[in-house]
């Protein structure tokens, strides 16, 4: 029976309540000591051979009939105003079908799409549509805009000092920080900074629109299917139905691709108005300019504890340039949480700069903040001469520090000593030496959320072939969310995954899923997932007892096959499903609410071991030992996938990425592949990577998240590394020769 309740659903710390649809579950959990046949095992992707093989059909790959090309005038200039536009002489051109400027199509959040007061290099002013790419371009050039350049800011400092916010400063605490501090051993003050990093999926932000009827069409590459459909419903007044998005496969996002994004009311409304379908598709300089980028910060901490390493108080504060605007991200997350302290003060400033606008990526903030606090940690160790492990254990948190509401459940400690035995902590002095490559090790803890919630809905259908299908309403970002609900749903059936259809990615075919940020995709569907799969087994079972004259109980599914329990009864699923004809079994799951009154988060703990050349300054990193906590495991080979490109883009932010902007210019220099690196093979290290794989006992399946808890700790224990090689503390990411060779010498 479905039914209404109100819970609390969580985004990346954001708490809210929220009235969501359910309905009553009555699927047994697996048992602690049932064994399992497929979930829990390796499994490749079930769209591996789709993807390798070019059948899979990403959004730039989408043509229709009719179909033409869009392109996008952007300001070169920091601070502008634009005179005017040329709108004649470029709906005058051969090809082109629509010209669109400021005021043309609805705003996006309370915000033009196109503006006639661009206050950034590279905001979108104007956009065409035409036959032909390059007929496209020929009616930008023709538009020939009158720019009025304007005074900017784009240097953090600059813009602190201006006290230019994009909304007032925030302070929150708890406990009383001044005594705590007065009364301590050791009192440490540090500042560390950090880049802005820019996501580049290898899939560039583009949507192809298409008007049929009153109603619209939009293959969009989204993180969020049902977020881009409600904006663009509400956008055009349209009912939520008369919208449909469909992205099937996407090249990843990280964070920046949640909902519809200026591509797709650009795509939309040049359809509209030049009655084709028309498709958008970002250039690699677009991706560095517009779409957004995780934050530069400031991070200043002061941590007081007592002579044996006990946090007293700690005190932060965080400068974040966030652009013209955005979601101010929870950098001093990892300092008000990480570790038991009873008195924290946090002080977190928005600056607004001259350079578009900071956006979600893999774990915005907590990743930046685990850079500063976690070496903060390491350096309050050092001035108390307590092993840096053992200070972590030492103020571990049996409350979840901000709320005082108990954990779900966490296993931080057995990350802690599990990454610690498989590192060799005990003896990492023997790694050092006094010659040119000086090689050190260090650790750094996570915490991040990754419960997921409601609402997700599930359907599973199985015909007279005992093929099932399932149709869910996410999309799977590259994550692997695909094959780990095959693997759900061939459990359950007692079939092989890859004889598991999964339909994804399309609002007009699946019950609703979640937008896939904050680690909460799998941990959202997956017990839907497993409800309706189970729907669908129990009628199996009750037809096969049906068959074959024995009590449903007595029967198992496995390999394909039904038996009796004593093995003296086996035949081929499709013995029973061929009796269907044209008929289906059909089972139907939603995801249940979290249990109030407390706090769902995952955990872990990474150990770096790297060399540093100190004649050329360059650094290696050779092994990243990482050992989560993120509840059951469903596919290992998947999720050890996800702790790999986590470690792997933590590498570039620590050590290459970094987007530099001109200051007299106010443009972004490093635009493109070329100039802004990102870690190869090349630069990938060997990767031990383990799970304490124990699922949390107050969630469905005891699944919890892992998109960005492995990108947390890497950079930390990577700068603690570098401290123990060399002895000097380098704290402004990314450790580029020049600023290694700069900290070595003093």
């Amino acid at each position: 029976m479905a039914r209404l309740v109100k819970t609390q659903v969580e985004m990346e710390g954001r708490y809210e309540e929220r009235w969501t649809l359910v309905e009553d579950d009555t699927t047994p959990e697996y048992g602690e000591d049932e064994e399992l046949a497929v979930v829990g095992r390796p499994h490749v992707r079930v769209s591996a051979a789709a993807r390798v093989t070019g059948r899979a059909r990403f959004i730039s790959d989408i043509e229709l009939t009719g179909m033409v090309h869009a392109a996008v005038l952007r300001s070169p200039h920091a601070n502008a105003r634009v005179g005017s536009l040329d709108r004649a002489a470029a709906e005058a051109l051969p090809g082109v079908r629509a010209v669109i400027g400021p005021g043309d199509l609805p705003d996006r959040d309370g915000r033009p799409v196109l503006t006639d007061a661009p206050a950034y290099a590279g905001a979108a002013v104007a956009a065409v549509a035409a036959d032909t790419p390059d007929q496209a371009e020929r009616a930008l050039e023709a538009l020939a805009p009158e720019w009025e350049p304007l005074a900017f800011v784009v240097d953090l400092d600059e813009g602190l000092a201006r006290q230019d916010f994009t909304q007032d400063p925030a302070e929150t605490s708890r406990g009383d920080v001044d005594a705590a501090l007065a009364g301590a051993a050791a009192i440490l003050e540090r500042e560390y900074r950090t880049p802005a990093q820019m996501q580049n999926p290898l899939e560039p932000h583009c949507a192809v629109a298409m008007w049929e009827s009153g109603t619209l069409t939009v293959w969009s590459s989204t993180q969020g299917i049902f977020a881009a459909r409600d904006e663009l419903a509400r956008a055009y007044g349209l009912e939520p139905d008369d919208v449909r998005v469909v992205c099937e496969y996407m090249g990843g996002g990280f964070g920046g691709k949640q909902g519809s994004g200026p591509e797709g009311y650009l795509a939309a409304e040049l359809a509209r108005r030049s009655g084709r379908p028309v498709r958008l598709v970002y250039t690699r300089r677009d991706e560095h300019t517009t779409v957004g980028y995780r934050a530069p910060t400031v991070q200043t901490y002061r941590i007081g504890a007592d002579a044996r390493g006990t946090l007293l108080g700690i005190e932060g504060s965080a400068v974040i340039g966030v652009g013209q605007h955005g979601w101010v991200f929870p950098v001093l997350n990892p300092s008000e949480t990480l570790y038991e302290c009873a008195n924290v003060r946090s002080m977190v400033l928005p600056v607004k700069l001259n350079l578009g606008f900071s956006n979600a990526f893999r774990a915005p903030g907590v990743m930046e903040g685990t850079f500063g606090f976690e070496q903060a940690l390491d350096e309050l160790a050092e001035e108390l001469g307590i092993d840096p492990l053992q200070i972590r254990l030492r103020n571990e948190a049996t409350l979840e520090q901000s709320s005082g509401h108990p954990y779900t459940s966490k296993h931080l400690e057995a990350c802690h000593r599990r990454a610690a035995e498989l590192a060799g902590w005990a003896g990492r002095d023997e790694l050092r030496s006094d010659g040119r490559v000086r090689r050190g090790m260090g650790l750094a803890s996570q915490i991040w959320w990754g419960g997921g919630g409601p609402p997700a809905h599930a359907t599973v259908r199985l015909g007279k072939t005992a093929r099932p299908t399932l149709v869910c309403g996410f999309q799977d970002i590259g994550t692997g969310t695909m094959t780990a609900s095959a693997v759900i749903v061939a459990e359950a059936l007692g079939v092989p995954v890859a004889a598991v259809r999964v339909q994804a990615g399309d609002t007009a075919r699946s019950g609703y899923g979640p937008t896939s940020g904050g680690s909460m995709t799998l941990a959202s569907v997956a017990p839907a997932v497993r409800t309706a799969a189970h729907e669908v087994r129990t009628q199996l079972l009750d037809l096969a007892a049906d068959m074959f004259e024995i009590a449903a109980s007595d029967l198992v599914l496995a390999g394909g096959h039904v038996g009796s329990r004593d093995g003296t009864l086996r035949h081929e699923i499709t013995e029973i499903t061929s009796k269907l004809g044209n008929s289906s079994l059909v089972g139907h799951g939603s995801r249940g609410p979290n249990p109030d009154g407390m706090r769902i988060h995952t955990f872990g703990c990474q150990v770096a071991q790297i060399a540093v050349d100190t004649l050329t300054g360059a650094i290696t990193v050779e092994r990243i030992w990482a050992v989560h906590d993120v509840g059951r495991i469903i596919n290992p080979m998947g999720a050890i996938s996800q702790v790999t490109g986590g470690v792997l883009q933590a590498i570039g932010f620590a050590l290459t990425e970094e987007r530099v902007v001109d200051p007299t210019t106010g443009t972004v220099v490093n635009a493109g592949l070329e100039d802004y690196k990102v870690p190869t093979m090349a630069d990938t290290p060997e990767i031990v990577c383990e799970f304490v794989d124990s699922p949390d006992p107050h969630l469905g399946l005891g699944i919890k998240g892992l998109g960005e808890p492995p990108i947390i700790p890497t950079a930390a224990a990577i700068g603690n590394a570098f401290a123990h090689a060399t002895g000097v503390r380098l704290r402004e990411a990314p450790y580029t020769p020049r600023r290694v060779l700069e900290a070595l010498a003093g």
